[in-house]
């Protein structure tokens, strides 16, 4: 990559640290001066334009027909906090997965990418509105420390149509901290069994119309099975500029560096008898994964009562060296590759009338490109051999949405929108000396997905919804073009046709008295499915396209506060102690319709019940203890997983409840 990001880290954390203590000490000076002189602040606005709060957010719920929801960091940092699996725990109709307990190798909402091996398919992921995904509709989610997200918006389905979203399970955004939300420094540090250590820095500052974020973090572990020694850093910072209480501009940038050894997979009887050992070939051949990243982003956000602007580009660059297994029959080896993509984002709302009732227009851009040459090589004890292929692949989208949603009644909206999309996918082949000979393909696609949804208002806080949909998935670079088996083991490109699908949703969301729920019940009729599957052998065929199935499931959330001032009684400037009771179930019901191989069958790769349930005591003081369990199984009662009683007595060291609008602050050390 050309960047020294170990040293990049210490110079930040030192940066970092000198920043926001310089901007705390400015504070209590300013505001000890404020005191003395009896000044008053007022006049700026005290939040950002380009990343929204996460109360902001949740203010989209009346407006949006279909599933949705927001997860804080705050609820994160209830326990561990160390990948996006922690930030989405309990997110009702969102799958995770992880191959090594470090990052999410699998997300999937409502059976997207269910059957993906490499990088999550399916979803599409934001930072700040702009695309995080690379140009073929992958994502690789080590690239974010999730300590320097304030919240992360999900929606599932046809809701995510306003950012772009093409795909059947929808977009999750993460929405970073900036100077205005960020305490000016703070320091959390992590550690547990099999030589697991995390930690993360950050701070963050108002100066003028200025404001910036910075946030550098670690991880390393040892691992419970052998061979899966990792370490992580991460840096993200972000810059933003008002112009005015209208306009802002905001730059960020995302360094980081990764190395894992990966163990490989076992038997079951192998898992039996020792499911710490690795594969004994993982050991023999090194396998192991070697990530560098570094993305620039710019957004500009124009905010008036009737419209919101917002207009962004980016580019990332991945740096990747995947060493994994090779034989003469499978000779994908050692994988090197670098990815650079280009994008921007043109997203309009206006808010005006329309024949006199309330109205909400939205029209949009998102064009993609990627660029990635690829080559392999034989793995001779975790050095690069021969070459067994070379070829540069590009990918091109270029989404265009529309929708309107307008209000015919005050407690009645309807929504009708559609998007029109152009992919391209291209591979050139330049290693033409093996059986297959030259692979050398493009395929363009075109496709077009209408929605149309309604919300009707039940109660001041109560809202039933619906919708109906078409979704629309090209395949990517990995679906396209993947090494043989057999004798004559090289690369292959097998033509294959976007995913589509039609959904329609109902459900409904509100609260009431001490209870909060979320519930939806959807089925999708799902056409040349994207599954890497295998024959009626047993032998693995990659991925192919199902003509016909079906995937329904059941979505819900409930939140009740069982118990208030326990032990502490609430007063005129503090909130007493309480007692609550957060847990969601999905229900994941994927099938084939009439297959000629599989019928009926159910798809495997995601557990039909997911059930999860988290029993909190929080007192004011910063004391808190929770117990957490899941249930994931094929019948309900077959499988448990549940953890223990936590009662966290760790510590967070930072300056908090600091008020940019009056300019006070307080520094306090609280439990977390």
């Amino acid at each position: 990559m050309g960047f020294d990001i170990a040293r990049l880290s210490v110079f930040a954390i030192t940066a970092v640290a000198v920043i926001a203590i310089q901007e705390a000490q400015a504070v209590d000076t300013s505001n000890n001066a404020a005191q003395a002189e009896g000044v008053t602040v007022t006049g700026e606005a005290t939040g950002s334009l380009t990343s929204v709060s996460p109360e902001e957010s949740a203010k989209q719920k009346t407006a949006v027909p279909g599933a949705f929801t927001i997860k804080t960091a705050d609820e994160m940092k209830l326990g561990r906090a160390s990948n996006f699996e922690d930030l989405l725990q309990r997110t009702p109709g969102v799958f995770l997965q992880s191959e090594n307990g470090a990052e999410a190798s699998k997300i999937s909402i409502r059976g997207s990418g269910i059957t993906s091996e490499d990088e999550p398919l399916g979803v599409m992921f934001l930072l700040d509105g702009l695309n995080f995904n690379q140009g073929d509709g992958e994502t690789i989610l080590e690239d974010f420390d999730v300590a320097a997200l304030s919240h992360a918006e999900v929606f599932r389905g046809a809701d995510a149509f306003k950012y772009g979203a093409l795909t059947l399970g929808g977009a999750i955004n993460l929405v970073p901290l900036t100077g205005y939300n960020a305490a000016p420094f703070q320091v959390r540090l992590e550690g547990g069994s099999y030589g697991f250590f995390r930690g993360d820095m950050s701070g963050g500052a108002v100066q003028g119309k200025f404001d910036e974020f910075g946030a550098i973090g670690f991880r390393a572990r040892e691992g419970f099975r052998e061979h899966s020694r990792e370490d992580t850093e991460i840096l993200f910072a972000d810059l933003g500029y008002k112009f005015n209480d209208q306009v802002e501009n905001r730059f960020d940038l995302t360094l980081d560096r990764i190395n894992r050894n990966l163990p490989g997979g076992l038997t079951k009887s192998e898992m039996e008898d020792d499911p710490s050992q690795a594969n004994p070939l993982a050991i023999a051949q090194d396998w192991n994964k070697e990530l560098s990243n570094v993305r620039l982003a710019d957004k500009l956000s124009i905010r008036t009562e009737e419209i919101e602007l917002d207009v962004g580009a980016y580019w990332f660059h991945h740096d990747l060296e995947n060493r994994g297994f090779f034989s003469p029959d499978f000779r994908e080896g050692i994988e090197q590759f670098y990815s650079d993509n280009f994008g921007g984002n043109l997203n309009f709302v206006s808010r005006h009338e329309l024949f006199g009732r309330r109205n909400i227009l939205t029209i949009g851009l998102t064009p993609q490109y990627e660029d990635e040459p690829t080559q392999n090589y034989e793995n001779i004890f975790g050095h690069p051999g021969a070459t067994t292929s070379r070829g540069i692949g590009s990918s091109i989208n270029v989404p265009a949405y529309l929708e309107d949603q307008l209000y015919l009644a005050p407690r009645l909206s309807i929504l009708a929108g559609a998007q029109a999309i152009f992919a391209e996918r291209h591979f050139k082949d330049e290693f033409l000396t093996d059986e297959a000979g030259n692979q050398s393909n493009r395929q363009n696609f075109w496709g077009f997905n209408p929605k149309l949804g309604a919300i009707y208002k039940i109660s001041r806080q109560t809202q039933a919804f619906m919708n109906f949909s078409r979704s629309w998935q090209p395949p990517s670079l990995d679906n396209l073009v993947d090494f043989t088996e057999g004798p004559n083991s090289s690369v292959v490109y097998t033509p294959l046709q976007p995913q589509h699908a039609w959904t329609i949703e109902v459900g409904t969301r509100g609260e009431y008295s001490r209870f909060q729920w979320e519930l939806s019940l959807y089925r999708s009729w799902v056409r040349n499915e994207l599954l890497e599957i295998n024959d009626a052998f047993g032998n693995d065929i990659g991925t192919i396209n199902i003509p016909r199935t079906n995937h329904q499931g059941i979505e819900t959330n409930l939140e009740v506060e069982l118990l208030r001032e326990i032990l502490v009684p609430k007063q005129p400037n503090r909130a007493g102690d309480h007692l609550s009771l957060d847990q969601s179930y999905t229900l994941n019901d994927f099938h084939f319709d009439q297959n000629p191989v599989y019928g009926d069958n159910r798809i495997a790769g995601i557990p039909i019940h997911v059930y999860e349930v988290q029993l909190l005591y929080e007192s004011p003081v910063g004391f808190y203890a929770v117990q957490t369990c899941s249930v994931t199984s094929r019948v309900i009662q077959l499988m448990r997983r549940a953890r223990s009683l936590q009662i966290v007595m760790s510590y967070l060291v930072s300056v908090r409840d600091f008020d940019r609008a009056t300019g006070s602050q307080s520094l306090s050390i609280a439990g977390t």
